[in-house]
């Protein structure tokens, strides 16, 4: 970890944001051969604040889309692998025929999409399975055994380390107010900033840094969409 008076002068890749995402992405840079990245969160590890450390973290492995149900049954290999995920199995309730319809066309695409196991059930399958379960006012349900929650937290932390073992992670800079302005960003400069009264980082032009890096992810939601609108 370092502070924005001892960044490099050059990086091959700048990761703004420490959550599962950017870690993650740390990682798979590394073991793709990416060298001499920068990873900034403005929140402490491992738990800067952002939303991995507050969702619900869980995975449900149907989706419409073929593209984000593979994307999601590689995630659930990686987290079995680190040991941070624990199936449980889920069921979504339907408490309306509108929704039991929607249901079913979750059925089909995990059929479509070769995910076993899936299954509609009955009001009285869901009380067996879930027993605190008030039956009578749904109308069916969707079972998905691989159904399961993620330590998000851990995940991230082991990614990062491994980047770290890699020898690609060759700054961290983590802690309250370290975060980086979009303006700057476009720019190519790194300021030392804080959050303005709107919630968007706000430039402090004392300490700045350049950093050439031929590129930036920007990993954070609310950032993205601030370097979005300086973009042509």
């Amino acid at each position: 970890m370092t502070d924005s008076s001892s960044l490099p002068a050059s990086a091959r890749a700048v990761v703004v944001g420490a959550g599962i995402v950017g870690n993650s992405l740390v990682y798979h840079l590394a073991r793709l051969g990416w060298r001499d990245l920068v990873l900034i969160d403005k929140g402490p590890l491992p738990n800067p604040g952002g939303s991995t450390g507050h969702a619900s973290n869980f995975i449900f492995p149907v989706d419409h889309s073929k593209e984000m149900t593979q994307l999601t049954a590689d995630s659930v290999r990686q987290y079995k692998e680190w040991e941070v995920f624990t199936e449980s199995g889920g069921i979504e309730v339907a408490r309306t025929e509108e929704r039991m319809q929607e249901l079913q066309r979750r059925m089909s695409s995990a059929k479509a999409w070769g995910i076993e196991g899936c299954e509609i059930i009955t009001p009285a399958r869901v009380k067996e399975l879930v027993p605190f379960i008030e039956e009578s006012v749904i109308v069916g349900g969707f079972y998905t055994p691989g159904v399961g929650i993620v330590d998000s937290l851990r995940f991230g932390t082991i990614a990062r380390e491994q980047a770290q073992k890699l020898g690609a992670l060759q700054d961290l800079l983590a802690g309250a107010g370290h975060v980086v302005d979009p303006k700057a960003v476009v720019e190519g400069l790194l300021d030392d900033v804080v959050l303005g009264p709107d919630g968007l980082p706000a430039a402090d032009a004392a300490g700045s840094e350049l950093l050439a890096h031929p590129a930036m992810v920007a990993t954070v939601g609310r950032l993205v969409r601030s370097v979005d609108r300086l973009l042509p």
